[in-house]
């Protein structure tokens, strides 16, 4: 078993695509697909699963990615222990797992700023349906960092708290509730709902307020995509809930009216989560940067100051 046979895994399972991992390591596809196939021979295991559209890890693929990771882990260890007498920049990879959502409108902030500070760290980004689902990919080694709600989970985890983000219904500036700031579930049960697709955190906060009293109205559509959302709001009676970060522009120019839940504001911690054992010089120095720019303590993103992205540098 070779590191390049590693590697090679780890772009595959990371794009989805031989062809674009190939690229990634500037190899050519049949060379790649050598390695993958003399791995698996040795191990004697089916390590992808080669579906259309995508390319994905077999649970034994899984286990060797999470092995992987261990292995690159202390190399990189290594490296950083007998770099430190050394002049130059910094290098090396990060793999960061997170949903559109987050990489638009906080992440893509951070990651901005880390990329100016650490131009030698390659970030690797993978968007997932759902926070849950990037950090499973932290849990199996296909990512080494995942960012969303920081909802309890394994002992196995370092979750690191950078703010707290409210959640607000939204409608058109023109609807009836516009003008009203707070209102009960009643009053929007009289509308149709705009909804996130099961299985995401936004998802399950209304599926919570909603399904054991009674249930939603009429249901418009269900998307992930906050943009369609937004717009799709904005051109009907609907209502929808979305983390007000995502809302900034909106606001602004007084598009869309943010209402809150009378009684119960929603709000969910959010900030980055890593492997608790996993010895890595760039999860630290992202780690340190998202700290620098949070300031002392977790930033708090409600209604009220919506109108700036929480982590933008201009």
């Amino acid at each position: 078993m070779e590191l390049k046979q590693l590697r090679a895994l780890q772009a595959i399972a990371d794009t989805g695509s031989f062809g674009e991992a190939a690229a990634q390591l500037g190899l050519t596809q049949s060379a790649l697909s050598h390695q993958v196939r003399h791995l698996e021979a040795e191990l004697d295991e089916t390590l992808l699963i080669r579906a259309r559209p995508k390319v994905y890890p077999s649970p034994a693929g899984l286990a060797v990615l999470a092995s992987a990771q261990k292995i690159r882990a202390e190399i990189m260890a290594l490296e950083a222990r007998f770099a430190r007498s050394k002049t130059g920049p910094v290098t090396g990879t990060l793999r960061i797992a997170a949903t559109t959502l987050s990489i638009v409108y906080v992440l893509g902030d951070l990651c901005e700023a880390f990329i100016e500070k650490y131009p030698g760290i390659e970030l690797i980004f993978t968007a997932t349906e759902s926070a849950e689902a990037a950090v499973r990919r932290v849990q199996v080694g296909t990512a080494d960092v995942a960012f969303g709600p920081l909802a309890e989970g394994s002992s196995q985890m370092v979750r690191v708290a950078l703010g707290s983000t409210e959640h607000a219904f939204i409608v058109r500036s023109g609807h009836p509730l516009a003008k009203r700031g707070t209102v009960s579930l009643d009053q929007l049960r009289e509308f149709p709902f705009v909804l996130f697709q099961p299985g995401s955190g936004t998802r399950a906060i209304t599926d919570e307020l909603f399904l054991p009293d009674g249930g939603y109205p009429s249901i418009l559509t269900e998307s992930n995509d906050a943009q369609f959302i937004k717009r799709i709001v904005s051109i009907s009676s609907g209502v929808a809930l979305m983390p007000v970060y995502a809302l900034a522009d909106e606001v602004a120019s007084r598009r869309l009216s943010l209402l809150r839940c009378a009684g119960r504001p929603i709000l969910v911690d959010i900030g980055i989560v890593h492997k608790k054992n996993v010895l890595m010089n760039s999860i630290e120095l992202f780690k340190s940067l998202c700290l620098d720019q949070r300031g002392p303590s977790p930033i708090g993103i409600t209604i009220e100051n919506a109108r700036s992205l929480p982590f933008a540098r201009y």
